[in-house]
């Protein structure tokens, strides 16, 4: 059997994550009859400290919800110009909401507000008007980097103040908490919307979830129908959602010391290097030795049943998680080092 590193995306339920499928108490949805539904929305608006929350069937789906509902045509949000919003979401923000993204480079660990201060536009009627910031915690983009909690209460606080509203790509936001002891409350209390995912490193097989105030919610509920996200008996998925918090939230800490194995190889590998520090479960790794490639890299590594992706021109991305063993981390770390040590 291979071991998949492409992402954290890859994995599958475990039968215990099955049998609670199985057992779900389901109702529908669109109704608001589901009793599994209604229970890990509560549960999850209570733990990031907000009013509401919103079953969704992808992260990229929480994500447009939350710009469209605090936005209208014509609007701008600044974000940073390596995040998921802006390279893998088809898009969308342009072409379900008509809003403009005014992107920016990010210094490590998040940006601050003299980084972003200037960008805010000026209010002649000619001029997009700058609605939305957006953070994103932990970084797919910057290899899975933690956004610093005081530069997020700094940016909120600023944002707030000059009328800017803050959404949070917390898709693994999960992981952020872990790694630094955070309570989710705290991060969350840094936005007025959060979306956060179950299908990563939580194990579960589709889903993600938007919190935010009632009101934001409700703006958000009327467009999930209205862009075909509207679901019927799938209590099956969001009993599996919940398993995932009951059960392989506690454990990503495991994930982030396979990371840190592969890390270590790298960092023997003449070859290769990091490009971001390693801080959870992402490494984005570079190939920096001539006439090498992330593709041949990627290559030698599936010839020895070792599934990696590239990522960008010059990188790979492996990614961590819990169908991913120390000892398959362990095997992986042999591997680089004799591939390219």
């Amino acid at each position: 059997m291979s071991i998949d590193l492409r992402s954290d995306t890859v994995t599958r339920p475990d039968p215990g994550m099955r049998r609670a499928m199985a057992d779900a108490e389901v109702g529908d949805d669109v109704y608001g009859d589901d009793p599994t539904v209604r229970a890990l929305q509560n549960r999850v608006a209570h733990m990031l400290g907000k009013e509401a929350a919103l079953f969704t069937p992808s992260g990229t789906m929480a994500n447009q919800l939350a710009l469209a509902s605090q936005t209208q045509p014509g609007d701008e949000m600044l974000v940073d110009r390596t995040a998921h919003i802006v390279n893998n979401e088809c898009g969308a923000a342009a072409a379900l909401s008509g809003l403009q993204l005014r992107t920016f480079d990010s210094p490590p660990q998040g940006f601050r507000v003299d980084d972003v201060r200037a960008l805010v536009r000026p209010t002649p009627s000619w001029m997009p008007r700058t609605r939305l910031v957006e953070m994103e915690n932990t970084h797919n983009g910057r290899g899975g980097e933690i956004f610093d909690l005081e530069r997020m209460r700094e940016v909120a606080s600023w944002a707030r103040a000059a009328g800017l509203r803050v959404h949070l790509d917390g898709a693994r936001l999960w992981n952020a908490s872990v790694a630094t002891g955070v309570p989710l409350q705290d991060y969350a209390a840094c936005a007025d919307t959060v979306s956060v995912c179950f299908s990563k490193g939580l194990g579960a097989p589709v889903g993600s979830a938007l919190v935010s105030d009632t009101e934001t919610i409700q703006r958000a509920h009327r467009l999930r129908k209205m862009w075909g996200g509207g679901m019927r008996q799938v209590g099956i998925l969001a009993a599996a959602a919940l398993y995932g918090l009951d059960h392989n939230w506690p454990r990503l800490e495991e994930d982030h010391r396979k990371a840190q194995v592969l890390a270590r190889a790298v960092e023997r590998c003449a070859g290769l290097r990091l490009a971001y520090p390693v801080a959870t479960n992402i490494l984005i790794v570079e190939v920096v030795e001539r006439g090498d490639t992330p593709q041949a890299l990627v290559d030698a590594l599936a010839t020895l049943s070792v599934r990696a992706a590239v990522w960008e021109e010059h990188t790979v991305r492996f990614v961590t998680h819990l169908d991913v063993s120390l000892e398959d981390a362990e095997r992986v770390a042999t591997m680089l080092v004799r591939l390219r040590g």
